[in-house]
């Protein structure tokens, strides 16, 4: 719940988060424009939108945040060629015009921010504070790190926080009706009984034969299965290890402390607990009376000496907190919405709100636990710190005296390996293609950067690692394409197999399905076929078969769809190809719709609003004028 709060009250999109940080934590190298003629490109923009240009460095500050997400989700094995066969350019090109169409509705609207709001916001940014307060030399350093001006930055953020106040006039004018309510829940809680009979397609498999004409005619039709990213064979020259370097004294530490003593000012902070009671988006004026009675409730109970984390427990709506006693810890001013924060720093150790507390969650009962009063910290608290600041920035600088010092000679030698060792340096050879980890770095996104922008035979200005300050020089590079059939045949061979075991699966299943359908038996024709046959217990949308032999989710929701006693088409899954038949149908008691009417409620309304939402963009879409970069027309990645 704490964390929801926080999130509200930054009022950030999460994305924002992502584009800083991972711009600052990723450099995906994609170009710069050079188109010509009437190409949207030719001007700096990857596309116009109702006049409005789509800047290229837009487009890679997005790309580089959803390539780095993608990275992640995949374990790192998601190279720029994978990610383009997913056609992440497109993706990212259509979020950038579909944000464009949103922001120039709210400009129609006249949702302006102000700059008193945008510098709220921005202070906000965890990323940009220093012991809980805003520090403009950290969020500068932020931005210089990712290559970021502050007035590209705040545009930024000025466009996404209009974005969001159009968006949720949009989505707030959705409701949801008690009708709704109960057909859905008569559709989650609707059982179904089915029979089943499987097709499994590695026996299939292993009995076709795939010569080497087949396989090769295979790989030509299928080239994009097997293209190998762009490898490069690199020779990395290492300073490794830490130079000498003056030990810091007492007296340094006592100079930085009084010198830049501010950096060790501490926000006051309250340690809080609270109940919380929810009032339902279209609950009306008899839920508000229910929810602030509850909570008054339980802060009549908690002033009479009732244990409050029991309450939280008991009454509170907030699962993630109720468990641990409606503890949120130590929150600090600017982390919550205005009403819960000003309720927070009101109270004293141990004082509970005397009234509830109303925000867009619902009601609250507050209790502060602890109170930690603001105020600098002693120089006896914070030596060991300054100490550590102190020598890791004198071995900074000495690391980055010795890198200059060899620069010279690595860029000018004709044996790079030979030069570096000459100079002490520890060398390493290695080939790697993008998104793979580097033996001895790990993913590390600069070096990486750097490997695969400095031309063949080039090297690299020194980059600052974990390991140490790097020079690289690029031996040779493996352009990406399709590796000879030697190279791949074993995957190609398996290809083929299944994908010509599934066709004769679905021949073969189609058949039976046909036959079962008109004789009313699907498990005894099935048995005959070779078909793995069973029957399922009772499951519903709410309710699904779980656990090992459960049915997989896209032939559970076809049983679900399929009337009673008929039989479905073929289902394909990665494990074979499935034929059902419905055996029995309950539908629940509409009654039983109350119990849970308003989390099912709270669920329509999102979808709905989604919903809605996604119509009213492509109605703008519909009559908009948008001209898109030839580049990514054509599929590429960005303009290059």
């Amino acid at each position: 719940m704490i964390s929801s709060m926080r999130e509200y009250a930054r009022s950030l999109k999460i994305v924002l988060l992502i584009v800083v940080i991972a711009f600052i934590a990723t450099s995906v190298y994609i170009g710069a424009a050079s188109l010509s003629g009437d190409d949207p490109g030719a001007a700096g923009a990857i596309a116009v939108v109702n006049g409005e240009k789509v800047p290229v460095e837009r487009y890679r500050r997005v790309y580089s945040g959803y390539l780095d997400f993608y990275r992640q989700l995949y374990r790192e094995r998601l190279t720029p060629e994978a990610a383009e066969r997913l056609g992440l350019s497109r993706q990212v090109l259509n979020e950038l015009v579909q944000d464009a169409l949103i922001v120039q509705a709210a400009e129609r609207e006249g949702m302006r921010i102000g700059d008193e709001e945008l510098r709220l916001k921005i202070q906000s940014i965890k990323a940009f504070q220093d012991n809980g307060a805003f520090s403009r030399d950290r969020y500068l350093a932020l931005l210089r790190q990712s290559r970021m001006e502050p007035g590209v930055f705040e545009a930024e953020q000025r466009r996404e926080m209009a974005r969001r106040k159009m968006e949720g006039l949009v989505r707030d004018g959705v409701k949801v009706s008690d009708d709704e309510v109960v057909q859905a829940y008569l559709q989650r809680r609707e059982k179904v009984r089915a029979e089943w009979a499987l097709l499994a397609l590695g026996p299939l498999a292993v009995g076709i034969a795939v010569s080497d004409a087949d396989a090769a005619a295979y790989l030509k039709v299928h080239e994009g299965r097997f293209v190998r990213p762009e490898r490069r064979r690199v020779v990395l020259a290492l300073l490794g290890g830490k130079s000498a370097v003056e030990p810091v004294s007492d007296a340094d530490v006592a100079t930085y402390y009084k010198e830049r003593g501010s950096e060790f000012e501490r926000p006051a902070r309250r340690r809080a607990a609270h109940v919380l009671v929810r009032v339902p988006p279209t609950g009306g004026s008899d839920a508000e009376t229910k929810a602030r009675a509850k909570v008054e409730d339980v802060i009549r109970r908690a002033k009479g000496g009732a244990d409050f984390a029991a309450l939280a427990k008991e009454a509170s709506d907030d699962t993630a907190s109720a468990a641990q006693g409606g503890d949120l810890g130590y929150v600090g001013k600017g982390e919550m919405v205005p009403e819960f924060e000003r309720a927070v720093f009101s109270l004293g150790k141990g004082e509970v709100t005397p009234a509830p507390i109303r925000t867009e969650f619902g009601f609250h009962a507050v209790k502060v636990i602890d109170v930690q009063e603001g105020g600098r910290a002693p120089l006896a608290e914070v030596t060991g710190r300054i100490k550590d600041k102190l020598l890791a920035e004198r071995t900074e600088r000495a690391a980055q005296k010795r890198a200059d010092e060899v620069k010279p000679a690595l860029l000018a030698a004709k044996d790079f390996g030979a030069e570096a060792r000459k100079l002490g340096l520890e060398v390493r050879e290695a080939t790697i293609a993008r998104g793979e980890p580097l033996e001895g770095f790990g993913r590390d996104q600069a070096l990486e950067e750097l490997i695969f922008t400095v031309a063949a035979g080039g090297t690299g200005a020194p980059t600052r690692t974990a390991a140490g300050y790097v020079f690289v020089r690029v031996a040779e590079v493996q352009p990406a394409g399709v590796p000879p059939l030697d190279q791949v045949k074993l995957q190609v061979v398996e290809a083929k197999r299944r994908d010509d075991a599934e066709k004769i699966a679905v021949t073969r299943a189609t058949a039976l399905a046909d036959a079962a359908g008109k004789a009313g038996d699907l498990g005894g024709l099935a048995r005959k076929e070779g078909f793995t046959t069973g029957t399922t217990d009772a499951f519903s949308l709410a309710e699904p078969l779980k656990g090992p032999g459960a049915l997989p989710g896209n032939v559970m929701l076809t049983a679900l769809q399929t009337a009673s006693g008929q039989v479905s088409r073929p289902v394909t899954t990665p494990a074979g190809v499935y034929v059902l038949r419905t055996v029995e149908r309950s539908s629940p008691d509409p009654k039983g719709a109350d119990q849970e009417r308003e989390e099912i409620r709270r669920q329509l309304l999102e979808q709905k609003r989604g919903l809605a939402f996604e119509r009213w963009v492509a109605s703008l879409r519909s009559v908009a004028k948008i001209e898109m970069s030839s580049s990514v027309e054509a599929g590429g990645p960005a303009p290059r």
